[in-house]
Order: C-alpha cells, then structure tokens, then sequence
C-alpha cells in the first residue's frame, strides 16, 4: 500500500511530513536504526480529531491514516514545524536537533508536542535510545544542557514525561451524540 493511499485527497502538510519520513536520506537513516515493529501516533494542530500512524513496513517508514495499534510515541504537528523540519539540511543530528528545538518551542504555531507512550525499556528494544545516543556530540551537548547527561538521566527524563493518558490534542472525533 502506498503511504497515503487510504486518504481521500490529503492535505498539503500532511503529504509534506509523509514524504521527509519516507524519502530524505537523514531521516531513513535514523529510522532504519529503529526496529520494523515501531510505531507512533501523528496528530496534525489543523486536522484536529484525524489520527495518522508512523509505522516502519518493507524497510521504509510510512504515514498512513489511522491510529498505531501499540504507539510508542505520539506526535503533533503544526503546519509551521513541518516547514521548519523541511528546511532543515544536514544529517540525522541536524533532524534531531531541529525536532527537539521544536519540541521546546514556546509559540504553539510553530511547536511539536510529544507524548511518550511506551515504557523506556520498550523504547531502548526498539532501537530509540540508540538513536539518540549515536545522534553525535551536537545531540548529547543539547541533552546535557537540558539536563539530561547519563543513561540514567534519559531514563528518569522518559518515564517523567511518560503517560498513558491521551493529551488532549490526540483527542480523535469519534464521539456521538447521546440517544434521545
């Protein structure tokens, strides 16, 4: 299946971030460190309530509508933060970095939010903490500026953050009205 064949007619933004997962050579080379059974949930800040799945398939990552099945993370999205990762150039540390920045970024527009889903073991087996480890000396400087300068560190910063409850932009619109 295509990435985005089971969407009718998908937004700009949405074709935008599928095809940097997909096709920018930094960004396969940090998810072919993660394992094929990884999966996160993609929220979008202007498609309020339409989940979207970030899964590894055929050696390739793809973003296909739908909610993950077990995510391990859970993304959102603005229209401006893609822009900003699109015009991102460099290496896998370049990609990390600018995501992270925009994690921290003050101004919703403009912001990725994240919500850890999976417990830290979890995320070490399938190859995350890999990642972030072999992200270079750029990535770990910013780690240890932000507090984070061991394992350990990492570790307590995850399950700090972790939560099982849905934050409130991944609510999806699937509510009915009640009975009459």
């Amino acid at each position: 299946m295509e990435p985005l064949a089971n969407a009718p007619s998908p937004d700009s933004h949405v074709l935008r971030l599928a095809e940097l997962f997909r096709a920018h050579p930094a960004w396969c080379r940090a998810a072919s460190r993660l394992a094929p059974e990884s999966e996160s949930n993609v929220f979008f800040r202007h498609l309020p309530g339409q989940p979207w799945r970030l899964l590894r398939r055929g050696g390739e990552t793809h973003l296909e509508r739908g909610a993950a099945a077990d995510p391990d993370l859970a993304f959102c999205f603005s229209p401006a933060a893609i822009e900003r990762l699109a015009a991102t150039q460099g290496g896998v540390d370049d990609f990390a970095l600018a995501l992270f920045r925009s994690m921290l970024e003050r101004d919703p527009e403009r912001r990725v939010e994240l919500r850890v889903v999976a417990p830290f073991v979890r995320l070490l087996r399938r190859g995350y903490v890999e990642l972030l480890l072999r992200g270079g000396p750029r990535l770990l400087w910013f780690g240890a500026t932000h507090g984070v300068r061991s394992i350990g560190d990492l570790r307590r910063l995850v399950e700090g953050i972790r939560s099982s409850e849905p934050a409130p932009w991944e609510a999806v619109a699937t509510s009915q009205p009640p009975p009459r």
